[in-house]
């Protein structure tokens, strides 16, 4: 949810971020994959004493700033475009406060109450209320809110805390603004931005966390719909937002893609393809398949049931079909791998055939090793290749081979263990194809 929210608040192009969080979460920026991110600082709020102490404790974190924008990381629907428009707003308004509005049909937010001006007079909570005036839609208070950062420094020293919970509220400033410059000759201290609905959607238990994301998922699927997408029974399709699909791209049902991932334009996705964290490129295939940390290069097919692990480089033009598991490899274009076959940590030349049932055998039972298949080469079905061993270009390997050594450019090795039978070049003192005793 904070990723999402950050990603939001990076369209107001922020010079400062602090993340005000419980004890114990001090780190939270490095658990989220973040890094040491210069521009952002995490200040423990102990004990959580509400939304105004959380404010008192962040500001002087960015005394030298002259907006500071309040938004909450379990309001993930929160988008970027709403934000840049709260900040502009705050900025040329003039006003002290800017409340991040939302028109609602009822429920349990703060209603704004606006006087014949249409000024912002106060936020009455739902127990506070007249229940008439909340019998239709009204304009609700998100919580969020941009504030003049100098003002804000000492108008957090008077809130007081709720008696019924001894929180200090941010919604209280509405009042010390208006009760402090209403009357003045200046504009209005407070003004209002209204938002989409969905950006109130705040996330307390795991029911709500279900409906964030189902909103979301779907706001990302019109998107990526809206630039060219083709998405069979979309709403079985989930996407993250970090993904990028390029147009003409179709997505049959129940595949899922997370991210950061990116699709190539023209491709083939599923049904039933699951992708992690990888680069796929123009016009790939990938049928009921995984494939995580890693990339596929243009024009390759991948499946039905194959998985390409961490660490897996296909380059154009590869066939990867049914039952193979590839990891940690790097397979050159051309490359045909059909049926039933593992090859981890190896390299494969290009326009090489991998026969069914081939296995790279890479660890021996302490560490992993290596195995190199030279271009053009042709590996008979059920091969197992004892790592580390190296096969040179164009050698042949027959069915059923165990490959315990190193084969020669060329060469054809059967048996088990393997054996040499025959080679590329003539034997210097027969003429003729050398042939193993």
């Amino acid at each position: 949810m904070l990723t999402h929210v950050l990603r939001a608040t990076a369209a107001a192009d922020p010079v400062r971020t602090v993340l005000v969080v419980q004890p114990g979460l001090a780190d939270l920026a490095r658990r989220l994959g973040l890094g040491p991110v210069p521009s952002m600082v995490a200040v423990v709020q102990d004990p959580p004493s509400g939304t105004g102490d959380a404010l008192r404790l962040a500001l002087p974190e960015i005394e030298d700033t002259d907006l500071v924008i309040v938004v909450f990381s379990d309001h993930p629907l929160l988008d970027g475009e709403t934000v840049h428009r709260l900040r502009d707003s705050a900025a040329t308004s003039g006003a002290l406060v800017t409340v991040l509005a939302v028109p609602v049909g009822g429920g349990g937010y703060g209603r704004l109450e606006f006087d014949g001006e249409r000024r912002l007079r106060r936020i009455v909570e739902r127990k506070d209320d007249d229940p008439e005036n909340r019998a239709g839609p009204f304009t609700a208070n998100s919580g969020m809110m941009a504030l003049d950062a100098r003002w804000a420094r000492s108008a957090v020293r008077r809130l007081t805390p709720s008696p019924m919970t001894g929180e200090y509220y941010l919604t209280e400033l509405v009042e010390i603004a208006i009760r402090e410059r209403g009357a003045t000759d200046r504009p209005w201290p407070v003004s209002v931005v209204e938002g989409h609905p969905r950006i109130a959607l705040g996330v307390n238990d795991r029911i709500e966390l279900a409906a964030a994301d189902a909103s979301m998922r779907q706001l990302i699927r019109e998107r990526l719909m809206r630039d060219g997408v083709t998405m069979v029974n979309p709403e079985t399709v989930f996407v993250d937002a970090d993904v990028e699909i390029g147009p003409d791209t179709t997505v049959f049902p129940f595949s899922v893609v997370s991210g950061p991932t990116t699709i190539g334009r023209g491709c083939t996705i599923g049904p039933q393809a699951i992708i992690r964290r990888s680069r796929l490129g123009d016009g790939v295939r990938v049928e009921s398949s995984t494939i995580e940390d890693s990339s596929v290069g243009q024009g390759s097919d991948v499946g039905p049931y194959s998985h390409l692990r961490s660490g897996t480089v296909v380059e154009p033009g590869v066939h990867i079909g049914n039952f193979a598991e590839i990891k940690n490899a790097r397979l050159d274009s051309g490359v045909k791998v059909g049926h039933v076959s593992y090859l981890g940590d190896c390299e494969v030349g290009a326009e090489t055939n991998i026969g069914a049932g081939t296995i790279t055998a890479n660890y021996d039972g302490q560490r992993k090793h290596r195995t190199e298949i030279g271009p053009g080469a042709f590996i008979g079905s059920d091969t197992i290749l004892r790592a580390p061993v190296r096969i040179g270009a164009g050698a042949r390997t027959g069915a059923g081979s165990v490959v315990t050594k190193d084969v020669a450019a060329g060469a054809t090795v059967v048996g088990i263990p393997a054996r040499q039978i025959r080679s590329s070049s003539p034997s210097p003192d027969s003429g003729t194809a050398e042939k193993e005793d």
